[in-house]
Parts: structure tokens; sequence; C-alpha cells
């Protein structure tokens, strides 16, 4: 039986070490994580990376959004940012999708 893969989605630079802990406690429970920053999200080179980002939720049984304090990148779907596309993306597949909210967004 294959592991359950969690994708976690939130912005990177201000949730950098939330990311990290989301990541280890996950491992821990015996779950496959899936993060960008650690080259899990296969891409090929005439394709934007977000649009791999949507394509792996597909693959994955959970995903995790964290929210904190910034908007993030913006996605080519106007007027949302690539993570709430990934939230958004989530949903409408039917995934199951767990949200936490930074405990001090800006």
């Amino acid at each position: 039986m294959s592991k359950p893969r969690i994708f976690i989605s939130s912005t990177f630079f201000d949730l950098k070490t939330v990311r990290a802990d989301m990541d280890r406690f996950i491992r821990e429970m015996g779950y496959e994580s899936v993060l960008n920053e650690r080259g899990q999200i296969p891409y090929r080179k005439e394709e934007l990376l977000e649009d791999a980002c949507y394509k792996e939720i597909e693959f994955c049984d959970v995903l995790v959004s964290v929210i904190g304090g910034r908007y993030g990148s913006p996605s080519k779907e106007n007027p949302y940012s690539i993570s709430q596309k990934e939230l958004k993306t989530a949903i409408e597949m039917g995934k199951p999708v767990y949200v936490f909210i930074e405990n001090e967004p800006y």
C-alpha cells in the first residue's frame, strides 16, 4: 500500500519555517509530503511551474493550505494568487483540504 501524499500549499518566503515543520510532521506520521522547494513537482520547461503544481494536486490525496499575511505570486488566472489557485484546484477536484492560518498574519 502506498503512503498518502499530502501537498503543502502556502506562500514560500514568509512561511518557510512553517512549511518545514509541516513537512517534518507529515513524514513523522508516515505520509509523503509534496513541496515545490524540494523538487517534488515534475515540470517541463515548456510549461509554467504553476501549471505543474496544479497538475500535481491530482496525484495527491490531501492538500494542506497554510495562510499567512502575504498574497504571494499572482497566478495567470486573475484575481488569484498561486496559493489561492492551488486551494481552489484541490476543492474542485474533491480533495480533502485542511486550512491553517498563521497565528499572527501581517
